[in-house]
């Protein structure tokens, strides 16, 4: 710690010239430093990849070449090849192995019939597309091994590989840094002349600015540095030489405002100090309030006559109307007298110079500024500036003071307010919850006692189509066939109404247990095979793995949703179509079925909306779809009970996904 004090101490005594060549020398040499390794890096990876894909192209060619040789065990015809190949220039190696790690032909004859069983090899071996792995030759030179199955009708029948040396990299890239290093060693020797030159000049108008903000520290706001520059130096002095003043001015109406909280006193303040400051006879302050049609004089001082204070001044009428109208600083010529109450005043008081500044308030006009002269017709560019503080001043008093009102006037009232809408609220949420409640109930009731009924008349059915009361004719069948289908149609939705106020109720419980979801799969697709066929689609589902996925679910509740979601695709699926089921590990514990099918899609601005409860996606020239719309909000309720989720996947004319995952763990 002391030696890092010590070198403090020791920079903070140098000067500005010594220190900005320093920073600019490590800068620099910072600079290359990071450049060096980050363009060296670049040219690396550009290289290594123009190497890799010359290589992968070179093994591709290879492979495909080695076809008919190694079909054929035309030695002569691979040897001949292998030889083309390693005349070029990087080509260490070549050869062709069988799936059991034989050299069956290598350039180099010795090696031909011998079986290599490494780890490169192996891995190699079991690559099913090209790949590239870094090793080394019997000499130590860096190399590229690359490896590509050698294919007949889609059947690997060998490999071919191909040790491609990158040394020419390597020498591209010392090159390379070379270079970049005598580049940085000539930058650096030029920064150090121009800083030599440079620095020199823009210390002194620095020195001069930091002189002028000490004597401004001391309190000696009048102190001013002289503009000898047009450029950005030029500048920071004009600028410093405005803050001065702004601070000057800023300090004194500040000091006064700051002794009293009394709002008129704050605008006779502001209106004595608008006459001083911008050496005009008399000030005035205009202000209006909210809703009213006139503004009226709410502070003057060095007035000569009475009539100003009894003014009232309207919106865009005479020049002071004007500047409450269109809030822009204004400049009248007083020999245009367009208000006869504004002429009258402007001659009690003799003025031969007015200037009007505005006074916004949360972006409104509200009020306006004015000072005049009763000699000098020119107000200067500094008495503009000085008018336009002073009427951000005055916006800032009265901004607070209309604050402070509206707060009052809130107060009284936010309280009352705040009671009866909680009151409303309160008692519109008992509402609705007793709404939903009887609606739950009533929906529940009424499933219920329908299920009673439905099940008499599909054993009536049941029966009348067994011959329990005699034949059947042809015709009767047919009626009483027709009735069975609609039948078992309206029980299945009396079974979603129940179903979906259960789940809205909250009395659905899992029974959860280990399922082996391949093999559900399985038992879901056969059971459904028979309508998927009367159809005219083929159902496929995943077959069984030797490491089964298990879920950990309800299996009832996971067998209701996937019936659900392979009716659904088997309803908007046409005939010839197919119907795919398949399962996988998703990770992080979870496992994925996805039922996909190839049926006419859904438009994408209904995607969010197929798990809303009664909610059918309409197809052009096609009728309302059968059904309550209540499957999908079944699905997507219970598999969230479980744990997982649920989206969909689709696009028009290409068919439909939807996929739920399952936790594995409980």
């Amino acid at each position: 710690m002391d030696g890092i004090d010590r070198i403090r101490g020791w920079y903070g005594r140098l000067r500005l010239q010594t220190r900005l060549t320093l920073q600019i020398i490590v800068m620099s040499a910072a600079l290359f430093a990071l450049l060096i390794p980050i363009v060296l890096m670049i040219q690396n990876l550009a290289l290594h990849k123009t190497a890799q894909e010359k290589g992968f192209s070179l093994v591709r060619v290879f492979a495909f070449s080695s076809v008919q040789g190694v079909v054929a065990e035309d030695f002569l015809s691979l040897r001949a090849l292998i030889r083309s190949l390693v005349r070029q220039p990087d080509v260490r190696y070549a050869m062709i192995l069988d799936l059991n790690g034989r050299v069956l032909m290598h350039s180099r004859m010795d090696h031909t019939g011998k079986l290599f069983r490494d780890p490169q090899t192996l891995r190699t071996l079991a690559a099913t597309e090209p790949l590239v792995q870094e090793t080394r030759s019997d000499a130590g030179e860096p190399l590229y091994d690359f490896a590509a199955p050698v294919l007949l009708l889609n059947e690997r029948r060998a490999v071919a590989r191909i040790g491609i040396s990158f040394a020419s990299e390597l020498r591209i890239l010392r090159q390379t840094r070379n270079a970049i290093l005598g580049l940085g060693i000539l930058t650096l020797i030029g920064a150090l002349l121009w800083v030599r030159i440079h620095v020199r000049r823009l210390a002194r108008p620095i020195r001069a600015l930091a002189q002028g903000a000490e004597a401004v520290a001391r309190g000696d706001l009048d102190r001013r540095i002289p503009v000898e520059r047009q450029d950005e130096l030029g500048d920071l002095a004009a600028a410093f030489n405005s803050m001065a003043e702004s601070l000057r001015v800023r300090f004194e109406v500040d000091r006064a405002l700051s002794s009293t909280l009394n709002v008129q006193t704050v605008l006779d303040t502001l209106a004595h100090h608008a006459k001083r400051l911008c050496v005009a006879d008399m000030a005035f302050l205009v202000y209006r309030e909210r809703d009213a049609d006139t503004a009226r004089v709410a502070s003057c001082a060095g007035t000569a006559g009475s009539a100003i204070r009894a003014w009232r001044i309207h919106p865009a009428r005479g020049h002071t109307g004007s500047v409450l109208s269109d809030g822009k600083m204004l400049t009248p010529d007083l020999a245009e007298a367009r208000d006869p109450d504004e002429a009258r005043v402007f001659t009690e008081e003799g003025l031969m110079a007015l200037l009007l500044a505005p006074i916004r308030v949360q972006g409104a006009c509200v009020g306006a500024l004015g000072v005049g002269r009763r000699q000098t017709i020119v107000f200067e560019e500094d008495a503009h500036e000085t008018l336009r503080r002073l009427a951000d001043q005055a916006a800032v008093a009265l901004a607070n003071a209309i604050a402070y009102r509206e707060i009052a006037l809130l107060n009284l009232s936010l309280e009352a307010k705040v009671a009866e809408r909680t009151r409303e609220l309160s008692e519109a949420n008992r509402k609705l919850q007793t709404f939903d409640r009887l609606k739950s109930e009533f929906v529940s009731n009424v499933s219920h006692e329908l299920r009673t009924p439905l099940t008499a008349i599909r054993m009536s059915v049941d029966n009348l189509l067994d011959g329990v009361v005699g034949e059947v004719g042809p015709k009767l069948q047919c009626y009483l066939t027709t009735m069975r289908g609609n039948t078992d149609r309206l029980a299945r939705l009396v079974t979603d109404l129940l179903d979906l106020s259960r789940i809205e109720a909250g009395r659905v419980e899992l029974r959860r247990t280990p399922v082996p979801v391949q093999r559900l799969i399985q038992e879901v697709a056969e059971n459904l095979l028979p309508m998927a066929a009367g159809k005219g689609l083929s159902l496929v589902a995943f077959p069984a793995d030797a490491n089964p996925l298990l879920a950990f679910a309800d299996r009832d509740k996971l067998q209701q949703v996937l019936i659900n979601l392979i009716e659904n695709a088997t309803k908007f699926t046409p005939t010839g179509g197919c119907i795919t089921v398949s399962a996988r590990d998703a990770g992080a514990q979870f496992v994925e079925i996805a039922v996909e099918d190839t049926g006419e899609g859904i438009p994408a601005d209904e995607l969010e909306a197929v798990f809303d409860k009664f909610h059918q996606v309409r197809r052009a020239g096609q009728g309302k779809p059968q059904g309550t719309g209540l499957g999908l909000t079944i699905a997507k309720s219970l598999i969230e009970l479980h744990g997982g989720r649920i989206w969909v996947e689709s696009e028009v004319g290409r068919g439909t996904r939807f996929v739920l995952t399952l936790p594995t763990e409980e």
